[in-house]
């Protein structure tokens, strides 16, 4: 294969790059200098220039055609509670301006209220905007420090959802157990028989989980990364994890194929430990 010649850059020119700088520096306070004399010739202020722009602006585009006339909800159909909800959170009416209706500025609104994940604005000219989004769901029971709360998917608090409705949910504790709680799930589930014997699961140092047993032991899995592989291990160890925790306080899968366990002590006689 030939090789692609390059030519050298020419040298740049730095008197060019000054007296570019400074005709976009003189322009941009040439612009500002006239909206200011046509507030002032108006007898208004900057504010009522741009309401004045935007209400022409609003006027050709319904003399154009480009005027918003349908907003579609998609996806929360069996829903019609939360899609009215939805809809009210576009703050998007029919006959408003195409041009003004941001599907960014949309899209955070709805997110807003924290009752829908993976929302999508689109624009489909010339009249029509569609708002996709899918219901959230419950994912687990989050504890603050004070109470229990739900949270979705996404890891944030469901407004208006009492978690004594989802008491079989997995509970989660820790700074950032909120936001790192759904991997957590997906791995518990392809253990189902050790997830059934999890009280609780504490977030560590933002980075990894301890499993709080059936029968008190607590089960220190490593970083994120390497969680899968621990809890597989985990659940081979004893199939009974109720019998393993009542001869273990600790079980450590931190390591990379060894679990150091720490027995537990009895208690002594006398009721001390």
């Amino acid at each position: 294969m030939s090789k692609v010649k390059r030519h050298a850059s020419p040298e740049p020119s730095f008197a060019d790059e000054d007296v570019s700088v400074t005709s976009v520096v003189f322009g941009l306070a040439m612009i500002f200098a006239l909206i200011v004399a046509a507030a002032a010739f108006m007898g208004g202020s900057l504010s009522k220039v741009e309401s004045r722009m935007a209400n022409t602006t609003d006027a050709v585009a319904r003399s154009l055609g480009v005027g918003v006339a349908t907003i579609r909800i998609v996806g929360l159909e069996r829903d019609p509670t939360l899609e009215s909800d939805v809809r009210s959170a576009a703050m998007i009416e029919p006959g408003e301006n195409m041009l003004r209706a941001d599907p960014h500025t949309i899209r955070t609104r709805v997110e807003a209220t924290r009752k829908v994940v993976n929302v999508r604005v689109h624009r489909l000219w010339p009249d029509q905007v569609v708002i996709m989004a899918d219901p959230a769901q419950p994912l687990a029971l989050f504890h603050t420090g004070d109470d229990w709360y739900v949270i979705d998917t996404l890891g944030r608090e469901m407004p208006g959802v009492a978690s004594a409705d989802f008491a079989h949910l997995p509970r989660i504790a820790g700074d950032g157990a909120d936001s790192a709680a759904f991997e957590l799930v997906v791995q518990l589930d392809a253990v189902p028989e050790l997830a059934r014997n999890v009280v609780f699961a504490e977030r560590v140092a933002a980075r990894r989980w301890d499993l709080h047993l059936r029968g008190g032991a607590r089960a220190m899995l490593p970083r994120d990364a390497d969680m899968g592989d621990a809890l597989v291990r985990l659940a081979e160890l004893d199939t009974g994890v109720p019998a393993l925790a009542v001869r273990t306080a600790r079980v450590d899968l931190r390591g990379d194929t060894r679990i150091y366990l720490a027995p537990a002590i009895p208690a002594r006689r006398d009721g001390s430990a």
